[in-house]
């Protein structure tokens, strides 16, 4: 496995025989990552500590305002390889569950905003990749689901997130029936933020990345950091804390500097 990198900016991470692969553009602040293992996308166990690596190498960029994940058109992540899951035993499947949960650590553990552009089919594994980004954005022929019991197996790790996300009933739902819901249904339930009708979901995305950087740099990385806090906390301990964050933010003068902003600018509207 080896890391290239390119002048423009681009690397990919790579396996020297055809295999799972992972690009990365940064510009402006934006980190766009690509995962791409063929036509399904399937998230193997080589894939997602490729992926985990790539966005590890990202996590210590001061420079990185927004990390932007896309997937393949056909599918996003299309989830485990049941020809895998079919002859595996208990230690690989451990390992491959393993490999699974440390991606979507991960991408819980960086810094910065994160945002999912899904297409196509979301399944499985590859669901709670998409679902682990702040942000989750979605063409109109996207398709999601946790179809696990349908394979003889329990949905696991970060499928603990989902009653957080779309509540008790519609978790029971998703997993124990293992159906597909379509986009409008999953942005109806609380799954994803947002449905696009066109299919290019970059120029949809344009508009979610303006309003992003209209944010304090280092206020976005406090907020990721409190929000990342307050999952883990009961309610007075998540209150406590936000108000040493807002203290915190005072360090520099990224709070003076945008206040000033934001009221010059309120004067020449009223000019």
């Amino acid at each position: 496995m080896r890391l290239h990198t390119h002048p423009q900016g681009v690397s990919r991470m790579s396996h020297p025989s055809p295999g799972p692969s992972c690009q990365v553009h940064v510009e402006d602040g934006v980190a766009r990552v690509r995962f791409e293992n063929g036509k399904l996308n399937l998230l193997t166990e080589e894939a997602a500590l490729i992926y985990a690596d790539a966005l590890r190498e990202l996590q210590w960029r001061e420079d990185i305002r927004l990390l932007e994940i896309r997937g393949g058109e056909a599918a996003f992540l299309g989830g485990a390889d049941i020809k895998f899951l079919r002859v595996a035993n208990g230690r690989q499947i451990d390992a491959y569950i393993r490999s699974v949960h440390a991606l979507c650590e991960q991408i819980r553990a960086l810094p910065f905003p994160t945002m999912s552009l899904i297409r196509g089919y979301c399944l499985g594994a590859g669901m709670e990749v998409a679902c682990m980004c702040d942000i989750k954005l979605a063409t109109r022929d996207a398709t999601f689901g946790m179809p696990e019991v349908k394979l003889g197996v329990p949905t696991v790790i970060h499928g603990a997130m989902l009653p957080g996300m779309i509540g008790w009933t519609r978790t029971r739902d998703l997993l124990l029936t293992g159906r597909m819901i379509d986009a409008d249904t999953a942005e109806r339930w609380g799954l994803i933020s947002a449905v696009t009708q066109e299919a290019d979901i970059d120029t949809f995305a344009a508009h979610w990345r303006a309003e992003l950087a209209e944010a304090g740099p280092r206020a976005l990385r406090l907020q990721k950091s409190l929000l990342s806090d307050w999952e883990k906390m009961p309610l007075q301990a998540a209150i406590d804390t936000g108000i040493h964050c807002l203290v915190k933010a005072y360090d520099t003068d990224e709070p003076h500097d945008y206040m000033t902003r934001f009221l010059e600018s309120r004067r020449r509207a009223r000019a």
